[in-house]
């Protein structure tokens, strides 16, 4: 098989900074294997959709591929750019995770460690078809793509407090951003209230009265790692929505340690899944809300969910994604 020629698009502040190291490492393991790029570096919110979109609409060079490497926010801005360029050239994508939550990779089964996943990207033969999630804010018209989920509530709550806290970027600093997640659980769980949300999925609209979480997701994963829905695939067609009553504190709190531990939480009266390859939901209070871990402002949601596709240049684990993609 011909060698790729690879479009790099490089975030350096994913991760708080701790993109730039894991750069160092992947352009040095480049230029030893003799690997053909050029490099492209996001310098402010939304540069990323531009790049994707310029370097879609380019004259590429034969067997071009569309490398990523930042974080989730990073991969959704590429991914956002490709579709709105129309993509004409049908270019794939190739990711190297540096973020602080990273669930794409772990929903995919692409390894956290730099030169592993760049090993998955450069040992890739064919292309990897997956899903991506699309949603028009109706309230709002706004439009748009996540790779991972869509949350409003509890998790869209904890990610919003996560992003705002100091001790993110300690935490991205010495390797373990997901904590920054987990430590503000118990804030947010003692500060939220529950509310109510309609859904309509597969011909039928259910009212839940007592909703505190409400994710819509690509994947099994949310939050740094909490595999909050462990039978979603990013591979099947469909999207997955699950809404989380809160019937009080300590159920709730429960339910969100065996995530955040991969235990599986089994059937609750308290958890409402649905599957469909579109979903409807609106909230009549104001909720705070969250696109692969970039936070939206507080307000009423109205939204439409459907699905399109894009091609990924990534040789998954199969054992790490096992419970996401088909083997």
């Amino acid at each position: 098989m011909e060698s790729k020629y690879f479009y790099v698009i490089y975030n350096p502040v994913a991760g708080s900074g701790t993109a730039r190291a894991v750069w160092k490492i992947v352009s040095a393991a480049l230029a030893e294997q003799g690997v053909a790029y050029e490099i492209y570096e996001s310098q402010y919110p939304r540069h990323t959709v531009q790049l994707a979109q310029q370097i879609a609409l380019g004259e590429l060079k034969p067997n071009s591929v569309l490398l990523v490497m930042g974080g989730d926010g990073t991969l959704n801005e590429a991914i956002t750019g490709l579709h709105l360029s129309g993509n004409p050239q049908h270019l794939p994508v190739a990711y190297i995770p540096a973020g602080s939550g990273n669930d794409f990779a772990r929903g995919i089964g692409l390894s956290q460690k730099p030169l592993v996943a760049l090993k998955q990207v450069l040992e890739a033969t064919e292309p990897l078809h997956l899903d991506v999630g699309t949603y028009t804010e109706l309230v709002s018209g706004k439009r748009g793509y996540f790779v991972n989920n869509f949350g409003i509530g509890f998790d869209a709550a904890v990610v919003t407090a996560a992003n705002a806290a100091a001790s993110k970027h300690l935490l991205n600093h010495v390797h373990m951003g997901a904590l920054a997640y987990i430590a503000q659980v118990v804030h947010v769980l003692a500060r939220r209230r529950s509310f109510t949300i309609t859904v309509t999925a597969n011909g039928k609209t259910e009212t839940i009265k007592d909703a505190y979480l409400c994710t819509t997701t690509n994947h099994p994963y949310f939050g740094g790692g909490v595999r909050i829905l462990p039978e979603a695939r990013p591979d099947d067609g469909l999207l997955d929505l699950i809404v989380v009553d809160r019937p009080n504190l300590f159920a709730f709190a429960s339910q969100a340690l065996q995530s955040i531990a991969g235990r599986p939480v089994g059937k609750s009266t308290a958890r409402h899944h649905f599957k469909s390859d579109h979903i409807e939901i609106s909230t009549p209070t104001k909720q705070f809300a969250q696109i692969d871990g970039e936070t939206m402002a507080e307000q009423n949601y109205h939204v439409e969910f459907g699905l399109t596709e894009q091609d990924f240049w990534i040789k998954p684990d199969k054992n790490a994604a096992k419970h996401a993609i088909k083997n």
